[in-house]
């Protein structure tokens, strides 16, 4: 009887940590965000959610679409230089967001940087999105809307 309590107690043990393995890696994959693409979108925040496990902006467009954006968790911002808290960005602030887009085509995607109308450029990004902030300094004041479109002409 107490061979098989431990034979129980083992294959319980194997199933909880199999589970915990596979929630934990679940979460922290990527793989929704296409980050071959990096796009911009200019709009105004409709909300700034500094929570963990990830912060969360909602930008509303000039359609009236409003985008969801997941970017890092608060740990990994807070310390980032220029400074990102919770009071960083707020109701119908101006921003152009450079952002990995969602795959399915939905209206979000992750955050790669976000510039306020005061011309600071903030990076509350994480692995969902990277982009190259030295690049997208001269594209964006260049008016290009996607990086496919700044290397496009680059090329010729």
């Amino acid at each position: 009887m107490r061979a098989i309590a431990r034979r129980s107690g083992r294959v319980t043990a194997a199933l909880v940590f199999f589970l915990a393995a596979t929630t934990l890696h679940a979460h922290h994959s990527f793989g929704m965000f296409d980050r071959t693409k990096e796009e911009v979108l200019r709009g105004d925040v409709v909300r700034w959610a500094f929570n963990s496990p990830h912060t969360i902006m909602y930008i509303r467009d000039a359609k009236g679409t409003v985008w969801g954006f997941e970017g890092a968790a608060p740990p990994a911002v807070i310390e980032r230089t220029p400074k990102v808290d919770g009071f960083t960005f707020k109701p119908g602030d101006k921003v152009t967001m450079v952002h990995c887009p969602l795959r399915d085509g939905r209206s979000g995607g992750a955050i790669g940087i976000v510039i306020t109308a005061d011309g600071t450029w903030y990076s509350p990004n994480d692995g969902g999105c990277g982009p190259n902030v030295a690049n997208w300094r001269k594209w964006i004041e260049a008016g290009y809307t996607s990086r496919a479109q700044a290397e496009a002409a680059a090329k010729k």
